[in-house]
């Protein structure tokens, strides 16, 4: 496979400061990102017009000024699409709708004491949740017209939570921290949400997390230490690291995972998709994980097999000489093969898988 890096930051004149994460939207041709600058950006993308340059035109649509008193350090969509969270340093989430040509607050939610790192909305949309530098993970129960209420505040970190994300089918949440640790939470429908899961083995910080896209049995999570780790689900309730990635040479920021164009997964049995990290060292590396193959004559437990995996694809000084921030995989049908990242330059680029002949 070959990166190439068609869609050049012209389109984008960057944000005034750092750029801190991106995010697809899920039903739209929006890409949308956040800063220290303390803005949103924007963008759709289309096929281009000019039959010289086949493929996409990005282009800036608004820079919203969100009103946060500190950086932006997350956004996120709903499911559907016609929503927008951001998680701001000023301990604050907006919730943002377009109204008429405007991008909209329609509500403003407050409850962590500091930092909000990160923020994330469930499948279903009905229910989002936060993570601070305070120690805690909330999660809120979305209601129409912009109401939300605090179902439950989660108090199992020891340190300061660096990321939520929900699993893509089930109403699990993980969140990472700067215990090293990964907590995986469910709901007792008699009581509260609970954590009924500690994953330890990063000896430094967890930055992001990243479920494994189909049947989603597997969790990707990038440390300070330099690693990815991939998990298993080995039970209901049980899951086993059974898979450590190197490559990188400083502290792993940002991980995402998505499904494979469908021709790689028509030609690749048991393929798992791509998985992407990224951090200090400005690179990007691009891995494709497929289910392990049983031999005969195996023995002993079958699931705790690592899954195959090849690095298909790497990006060096991705922006330059700066770190890169976040990067994450176009979730769209027909678009998997694009990857966005944001970095301490303040930029956005656009990256496309492009297969070798």
């Amino acid at each position: 496979m070959d990166v190439d890096l068609p869609y050049k930051p012209q389109w984008n004149t960057g944000h005034e400061d750092r750029a801190w994460h991106v995010a697809w939207n899920p039903a739209k041709p929006l890409l949308a990102s956040c800063s220290a600058d303390k803005t949103v950006r924007l963008y759709s993308y289309a096929s281009s017009s000019n039959e010289a340059t086949p493929g996409l035109e990005f282009q800036l649509i608004t820079s919203i000024p969100t009103g946060h008193a500190k950086t932006v350090r997350s956004v996120a969509w709903a499911p559907a699409g016609q929503t927008l969270a951001t998680a701001s340093f000023d301990s604050n989430i907006g919730i943002w709708e377009k109204e008429a040509d405007e991008w909209e607050c329609i509500s403003t939610l407050e409850g962590h004491e500091t930092e909000c790192k990160c923020i994330a909305y469930s499948a279903s949309g009905t229910l989002l949740a936060s993570c601070s530098r305070d120690k805690t993970v909330w999660i809120w129960e979305v209601h129409p017209d912009g109401d939300f209420e605090t179902i439950s505040v989660l108090m199992e970190h020891t340190q300061d939570v660096k990321f939520v994300s929900w699993h893509p089918i089930e109403e699990i949440l993980a969140s990472a921290s700067y215990d090293d640790t990964i907590k995986l939470y469910i709901e007792d429908p008699s009581d509260d949400w609970y954590c009924f899961s500690t994953l330890s083995g990063h000896t430094s910080t967890v930055w992001s997390l990243a479920w494994s896209p189909g049947t989603s049995s597997y969790l990707a999570s990038s440390s300070d230490d330099k690693t990815v780790r991939v998990w298993r689900r080995v039970a209901e309730h049980k899951w086993e690291c059974v898979l450590v990635l190197g490559g990188h040479d400083r502290s792993v920021y940002s991980v995402s995972w998505n499904k494979a164009p469908k021709s790689v997964r028509k030609s690749t049995p048991g393929c798992l998709g791509w998985l992407a990290s990224a951090g200090g060292d400005g690179k990007v590396l691009i891995w494709e994980l497929s289910e392990p193959i049983l031999e005969d004559n195996t023995s002993g437990n079958v699931s705790l097999l690592p899954p195959r995996h090849k690095l298909i694809a790497s990006i060096p000084s991705a922006h330059g000489v700066h770190d890169v921030n976040s990067v994450v995989w176009c979730p769209r049908e027909g678009y998997e093969d694009l990857l966005a990242t944001t970095g301490d330059d303040g930029y956005t680029r656009v990256w496309k898988i492009v297969p070798t002949t």
